[in-house]
């Protein structure tokens, strides 16, 4: 069996939570979901999906009248890949890809500098507040605890305990940011030292 990627992971989990979808509902399920933190272009659901039918552990069925439209499902083959995959290690070093971080990283010292400094920081903290109010309203939005699940499920939002966990991950990220790019802003980056963590957030609205 070949190596594969997380992404295609990331088809087989969704394909197990809806029982079949289509690509297109894969994708917009992603947007909605994973996609907040794991990065999924369109096109890369269309390679891995081919590439997990090739390998017998998705089924892909085509209408034969009008759009023929593709449907994925699962095989056992890969629900026992999938499940192999959750139990097994996880030990892979988490990557920051942020673009704010580098260019924070290459600037320089002096009164143009830290003005600089300044608007990056700004301009960092909006869009950390946007992305902390997304997630507010995915929270905002979903189902109270005691709402049964559909049946069959389908795609759609999901707020059991692991979705909701995950979630709270990126709420205290945006935290994190928030409060990381407001220190810079009231106090810029010559006073942010490491070796002192700070416990301060930017309060909800």
């Amino acid at each position: 069996m070949p190596t594969f990627s997380a992404s295609a992971y990331v088809v087989l989990g969704l394909l197990e939570q809806s029982g079949s979808a289509t690509p297109y509902a894969l994708d917009c399920e992603i947007r909605q979901s994973v996609g907040h933190f794991w990065a999924f272009p369109r096109s890369q659901i269309y390679a891995e999906a081919a590439r997990l039918v090739r390998h017998g552990l998705v089924l892909e069925e085509r209408e034969s009248v009008g759009r023929r439209r593709r449907t994925l499902s699962l095989t056992p083959a890969g629900r026992d890949l999938l499940a192999r995959w959750l139990a097994g290690p996880a030990d892979d070093p988490t990557e920051i890809r942020d673009e704010g971080l580098l260019r924070l990283y290459f600037q320089q010292d002096g009164s143009s500098g830290a003005a600089q400094i300044q608007r990056l920081a700004a301009q960092r903290l909006q869009t950390h507040r946007r992305k902390r109010a997304e997630y507010e309203a995915i929270l905002a939005s979903a189902p109270a605890p005691d709402e049964p699940a559909p049946n069959p499920p389908g795609l759609g939002l999901r707020f059991q305990p692991p979705q909701a966990a995950a979630l709270a991950y990126g709420l205290r990220f945006e935290q994190m940011a928030i409060a990381f790019w407001t220190e810079i802003t009231e106090h810029g980056a010559d006073v942010v030292d490491p070796r002192v963590p700070t416990a301060e957030t930017d309060s909800p609205r």
